[in-house]
């Protein structure tokens, strides 16, 4: 699928936008920004003993089609295109997660680079909770508010660009990224490592969010959290039914299967 078949009405009826945004800065915010708030980011298919397929047919009927939503590569790989083929210039970016880390993780997350007029965005839909609803500037030590909360890019001597977070009145690294040359092959390398690796976070808990205008809301595992305006509220749902209605509820998924299918 290249750019000119990819089903750009399709694309902005799932993300909310009745016409296609310019290839501007404003359009890049508007674009990024309907997709985060209705795409959820989720790892359920792995859960399923499904592969994740990062081909363009594949991602297209599975998040617009079926209306199911991704993780980073699935999510990013989506963005990717739809920004192609709205005449957009962006490259993909393998990144190495420094969040909750003690040390840096391998290269297991994607982000796009976008530009611009000669200026250059950092656009990211699929880091989960504490990821950006904007893209930002890729310029060091400028924070940036986006829906009340803040974040910056600072430059490292050995990780290159470095995303962080502003968190209890400190900025928290998040993931490092280096704007080198990245190949199809190494995104389908990394995005293999992490849905399959026995120890990927991603295998060992199933995990949706979905980012709203005032907070996010979050299903790890049985725990389902509302985020508004800094306070945290939530459940402990049971198995089964319950699960499933909160996965339709809250994060507005298709469900082709039953509860019963997870590998637990």
């Amino acid at each position: 699928m290249n750019a000119r078949d990819f089903p750009v009405k399709r694309y902005l009826e799932r993300v909310g936008l009745e016409n296609p945004p310019g290839a501007d800065e404003s359009g890049l915010k508007e674009i990024h920004a309907a997709q985060v708030f209705s795409v959820p980011f989720e790892n359920l298919d792995i859960h399923l003993d499904r592969s994740i397929s990062l081909k363009p047919e594949d991602l297209v009927d599975k998040m617009l089609m079926k209306k199911r939503g991704g993780y980073c590569f699935e999510l990013n790989g989506l963005l990717h295109l739809a920004l192609q083929a709205l005449e957009f210039n962006v490259r993909p970016r393998l990144a190495r997660v420094l969040y909750n880390r003690a040390q840096a993780g391998p290269l297991t997350h994607q982000v796009l680079i976008v530009t611009i007029s000669g200026k250059e965005w950092l656009a990211d839909c699929g880091f989960g909770g504490p990821g950006m609803r904007l893209p930002i500037p890729l310029v060091p030590d400028r924070p940036g508010e986006q829906y009340g909360e803040r974040y910056r890019l600072r430059s490292d001597p050995n990780y290159g660009w470095v995303l962080q977070k502003e968190s209890a009145g400190a900025f928290i690294d998040l993931y490092a990224f280096k704007d080198q040359v990245t190949l199809d092959a190494d995104i389908e390398m990394s995005n293999h490592f992490t849905s399959t690796w026995p120890n990927s976070i991603f295998r060992l808990r199933r995990m949706c969010v979905l980012a709203k205008p005032w907070g996010r809301i979050t299903l790890n595992d049985m725990e389902l959290n509302f985020y508004r305006d800094g306070r945290s509220t939530g459940t402990i749902l049971p198995p089964g039914l319950p699960y499933m209605k909160a996965l339709a509820e809250h994060f507005g998924l298709i469900l082709d299967f039953k509860y019963e299918d997870f590998i637990l």
